[in-house]
């Protein structure tokens, strides 16, 4: 009898030293992934997302929302534990407590309701000037202070502890509602001491701190893997208790962009070292090719919640005169592009017949979409001699006038539709150029010991597109028009003069009124300005959502901006690939992202070296 059971502790301990030898080593972190996530994104920042697709898919690896909507809609917690909406009618108070889970920035500083009140009273600041600013009127003393009529002192948004925030509102709200406007990425959570401090700490690894399931390792586009996605082993994770891979599997995210992108898709399935994995956008130069036709049909192709547009601005200056603060000319404009050619020559786009994107919603309801064939306010193919006659009709003679469209060089997508758009608008008679603005690295000037000026490349980039735009710096200028909440009252709302979110000026003698600054395209109607104030007010969701598709078309009649093409989302998956998910933004979630055999690979692209094989190999098993 005693042999037997010494046989079998014998036995017991040989599996438990299998199974140990097997479990994960000290070497292994996790998987190093090759993906081409975006073109190339040189700053960071959350409120610096919404001109542009690219951006907001990195920016959503790197920060955490308070909540987050998913791939449907649907407002789920992230930052947030616990809420509740408090009513108390007879004192008219409404209070939305939330309760924050215990998480860590990457430079390991514990995440507090204050760095969450900070990114609500950061929307508001006369220096920032968002759109966003409209999601917050809700809230007790906000629209006030975005109208210059109160202090940010003021502002319903309180920190009760270091996990406690309190957000009052000045009437009772739908909860469900208000918890999907706190899925928006300009509410991401920052931190005061690194966002006031420093202008550019968005644009510099070593300055980027995060909140979400990525750090940002390296950001350089020039060298080859110079950009890299690290795990931020603070995200909710005890260091002490928990496995390094807990809540995010991936160890490293790397991204090429020193090497051609059709290039690298001619990898993805294959077993040489440098394969890419996973695609989220596909070169331009790719979408026809018939080598990659076979390929390409396995892609995931989702409708974006954005549309591509032409603002135009109507205070420049052009042949002497406010061009286009004519309506006429807007209307021909607009209407001598041919949406249909554009949205083919994109592949992954659909021609804008209205300017709201297909998946805004009127309600916090997967089912209440805002866009549907009832509302089509636009002829999808151009028509240039019509357009002629517009023109022709109005005494505008369009060979008398040049004038420039503003677009980001470094989006290929931008610069092949401004391609077309120029063609449609030279045949109309304009002489028309496009000014494509491309970034431009920061240079430091220093004086060494001898008094000689020496200059440094500092690996951070300014973006005088950006810069354009936000200033209202251009003649005509291409974005894609990002919806920073779901509701499609977030995407309308801005072109009413009191919603704009932009600064007032409050200097006297060049403001004597303080009157509102209206939208950066000049656009200000009364009409359109009182229908959005009633949809404010409308106390049914029915009721705005018949208000917003009148002001839709109030606003494609008078033309201040010009719908393109409704973006779309495209992601392709290699086979070794798996646990990638989406959210309503169309941003890949990368927290359990597995690839197969990760050790071997690694070990085959030089990303660690030979003297860990066997126990990677162990580990991998």
């Amino acid at each position: 009898m005693m042999k037997r059971v010494v046989a079998l502790i014998l036995c017991l301990a040989t599996v438990l030293l299998c199974l140990t030898a097997c479990s994960k080593s000290e070497d292994d972190k996790g998987a190093y992934i090759r993906m081409y996530l975006t073109e190339p994104v040189y700053d960071v920042d959350p409120l610096k997302a919404f001109d542009n697709e690219a951006t907001l898919q990195i920016v959503s690896l790197l920060f955490e929302g308070l909540f987050y909507a998913d791939e449907n809609g649907k407002p789920q917690k992230a930052l947030v534990d616990e809420y509740e909406y408090i009513v108390d009618e007879e004192e008219g108070e409404y209070t939305l407590q939330l309760i924050l889970k215990t998480t860590k920035w990457s430079d390991g500083v514990t995440l507090t309701a204050t760095d969450a009140q900070y990114a609500f009273r950061r929307l508001l600041s006369p220096d920032v000037s968002h759109t966003a600013a409209v999601l917050l009127y809700d809230i007790k003393n906000a629209r006030a202070i975005a109208e210059g009529n109160d202090s940010m002192d003021h502002l319903g948004v309180t920190v009760v502890d270091n996990t406690t925030l309190e957000i009052e509102f000045e009437h009772e709200v739908d909860i469900d509602e208000f918890l999907l406007t706190l899925c928006s990425p300009a509410l991401y959570p920052l931190r005061d001491d690194i966002v006031e401090t420093n202008e550019n700490w968005a644009k510099k690894s070593s300055t980027i701190v995060t909140s979400g399931p990525f750090m940002v390792r390296s950001m350089d586009f020039v060298y080859k893997d110079g950009f890299i996605l690290e795990r931020n082993s603070y995200y909710y994770r005890d260091r002490v208790k928990d496995d390094l891979d807990k809540y995010v599997t991936p160890y490293r995210i790397v991204v090429d962009y020193s090497t051609d992108a059709v290039e690298q898709l001619k990898t993805l399935n294959g077993d040489a070292a440098g394969t890419v994995y996973y695609f989220g956008h596909i070169p331009l130069a790719a979408r026809n090719d018939a080598q990659f036709a076979e390929l390409l049909k396995k892609a995931d192709v989702t409708d974006a919640p954005s549309t591509h547009v032409y603002y135009l601005n109507q205070n420049a200056v052009i042949g002497g005169e406010a061009l286009f603060a004519k309506a006429e000319v807007r209307k021909a404009l607009s209407l001598a592009i041919d949406r249909n050619a554009i949205a083919e020559a994109l592949v992954y786009a659909t021609a804008a017949d209205a300017l709201v994107p297909y998946t805004l919603r009127n309600r916090p309801d997967r089912k209440a979409a805002f866009r549907d064939e009832d509302y089509s306010y636009i002829a999808t193919t151009g028509n240039v001699e019509q357009a002629k006659q517009i023109l022709s009709d109005a005494g505008v003679n369009a060979g008398s006038y040049s004038f420039s469209i503003t677009v980001a060089a470094y989006d290929e997508d931008h610069m092949a539709m401004a391609e077309l758009v120029k063609a449609a608008w030279s045949a109309l008679g304009f002489k028309v150029t496009i000014n494509a603005v491309d970034v431009v690295e920061i240079i430091e000037t220093t004086t060494d010991a001898n008094g000689k000026e020496v200059k440094t490349a500092t690996g951070m980039y300014n973006n005088p597109y950006r810069d354009a735009l936000n200033a209202g710096d251009f003649e005509v200028i291409a974005l894609d028009l990002v919806a920073t909440s779901a509701d499609a009252f977030s995407y309308l709302a801005p072109f009413a003069t009191k919603f704009s979110g932009n600064a007032i000026d409050m200097n006297p003698e060049t403001n004597p009124n303080y009157e509102l600054t209206p939208h950066i395209t000049g656009y200000n109607s009364e009409a359109y300005n009182a229908k959005i104030e009633e949809a404010y007010a409308a106390e049914s969701f029915k009721t705005r959502a018949e208000l917003l598709h009148q002001a839709e078309e109030m606003l494609i009649n008078d033309m201040p901006v010009i719908p393109i093409v409704y973006n779309q989302n495209v992601a392709l998956t290699g086979k070794k690939l798996s646990g990638i998910e989406s959210t309503f933004f169309c941003n890949a979630v990368l927290t359990e992202a597995k690839l197969s055999g990760y050790w071997k690979i690694a070990l085959r692209d030089e990303f660690v070296t030979v003297e860990d094989e066997e126990s990677g190999e162990e580990a991998a098993d």
